[in-house]
């Protein structure tokens, strides 16, 4: 039995950028906005799988589909990731963070960062920052991170986040990398309350995806993703952040389950939130990103 059908804005020829778009999750919510007539913009490492996904797109009826080819595991791959974005269309209807990075151990960065760290939090992060005046542009931007329901069970370090005294694992990364999309959706809302961007999160269980069952991942993570659902029905509400007529009460908030629309506000400190903010404003080695 499916979700009841939300009234829907029109969104022919407005433009979509889902990074990490070329598999999975982020590939379905780019299809089902392709078949909606909008311009879809995938990016991704792979040129040939993300060259693929064009192809279908427009196949589904796609305004527009185009491929960028990024690396959004350092600083300086994010940054011209971002500048490429904002040539790609002066104005974004919404933005989709699907990107994730397969690993069984501990792996780091050129910039000395831990791998989900950046490619999981960091990019996300700075990627809003960096297009923030093209989705207030559109009159209506939203941006949707992608996320596993780490509500409660998974706690940061602020003070260790690239692991130099904790010890590393699995869990405490990439589940953790999450948390820390979770503060900074509660922190991006919170100062840009006055601007037409709503940014959420769009919380996924088991999910039978290339990335979820890659060779890199832990063999627990492997079996989750043999036995998890289809890739659409995990960007269920991804999907509805992008087109439904009134997000506004979804502003901060996070959907914990694909088999319901119903924002939750994000149970993460205040302080920890903004913290974090200040935290990546000094990562920040580029005048161009609007530290907002």
């Amino acid at each position: 039995m499916g979700l009841p059908k939300l009234v829907e804005r029109p969104v022919e020829g407005s433009n979509f950028v889902f990074f990490g778009g070329s598999a999975g999750i982020g590939q379905a919510a780019a299809l089902a906005l392709a078949e909606r007539g909008a311009s879809v913009l995938i990016v991704a490492r792979g040129e040939e799988e993300g060259e693929a996904t064009v192809a279908r797109a427009l196949a589904a009826g796609a305004a527009s589909a185009d491929f960028l080819q990024a690396d959004l595991s350092t600083l300086a791959g994010i940054m011209s990731t971002g500048a490429s974005v904002r040539r790609w269309r002066p104005s974004l209807h919404g933005v989709v963070h699907s990107a994730i990075t397969p690993l069984k151990a501990q792996t780091r960065t050129v910039d000395g960062l831990d791998l989900p760290f950046a490619v999981q939090y960091l990019s996300r992060a700075l990627l809003n920052r960096l297009l923030l005046d093209s989705l207030v542009y559109s009159g209506d931007g939203r941006v949707v991170h992608i996320a596993g329901d780490v509500s409660g069970f998974i706690e940061v370090d602020l003070d260790d986040l690239q692991f130099n005294r904790r010890s590393w694992s699995f869990t405490r990364s990439v589940f953790g990398a999450h948390v820390l999309g979770a503060l900074h959706v509660k922190e991006a809302s919170r100062r840009w309350t006055h601007l037409p961007v709503c940014v959420a999160m769009s919380c996924v269980g088991n999910t039978k995806s290339k990335a979820m069952t890659h060779p890199g991942m832990p063999w627990w993570m492997r079996m989750m993703g043999a036995f998890g659902g289809p890739a659409h029905v995990s960007a269920r509400n991804a999907v509805r952040l992008l087109t439904a007529v009134d997000v506004t009460g979804c502003r901060g908030t996070t959907l914990r389950s694909p088999s319901l629309f119903k924002p939750e506000p994000i149970e993460r400190s205040d302080h920890d939130a903004t913290r974090l903010w200040e935290i990546t404003s000094g990562l920040m080695d580029s005048p161009v990103i609007p530290v907002r």
